[in-house]
């Protein structure tokens, strides 16, 4: 019996092959997703500019946050605060000036989630990279909205 191969198989095979290196190389070579590598507890804060009042009530403290591209949860909203949003406009001297911008708000949460830190960035459950100065598209069960990452902490924990 003789057996055959064809350039589908030979494509079959390096396509299996080549799967199997990707995996090897994500969860045992690069240093952010593999699985025996120490998590932290990371706290990060979020804004969010110029909002109404309906999108400003619908982030609740205990709430779960996703990142919008993967669905992947990025942690848990620990504080809220809201402050009138403000806009510059300029005057009929030709001032500029800061003046509140009726019925919009910007919003500021702290999140929390358990992420490792690397010599590039942060990373939320292994994968969501968390930068300071970066905008990130993000939901809860009622909100969808891009936010500006305003400040990254890791938490260390005491040890007795």
């Amino acid at each position: 019996m003789k057996i055959k191969i064809n350039k589908f198989d030979v494509i079959a095979i390096v396509l299996l092959l080549a799967l199997a290196l990707v995996a090897y190389f994500k969860f045992n070579v690069i240093e952010h997703t593999k699985t025996d590598t120490k998590m932290d507890k990371i706290e990060y804060v979020m804004e969010f500019k110029a909002l109404r009042q309906y999108s400003v009530d619908t982030f609740k403290s205990g709430d779960t946050l996703y990142d919008s591209q993967t669905k992947m949860e990025i942690g848990t909203i620990k504080d809220i605060s809201v402050k009138q949003c403000i806009t510059y406009a300029e005057t009929i001297k030709g001032t500029v000036v800061p003046a509140p911008t009726e019925d919009k708000y910007d919003v500021t949460i702290t999140v929390e989630t358990e992420g490792m830190e690397t010599d590039k960035a942060y990373f939320a459950n292994r994968s969501v990279e968390l930068k300071v100065g970066t905008s990130k598209k993000v939901e809860t069960l009622y909100i969808k909205s891009t936010g500006e990452i305003q400040s990254i902490n890791v938490i260390k924990e005491k040890e007795a």
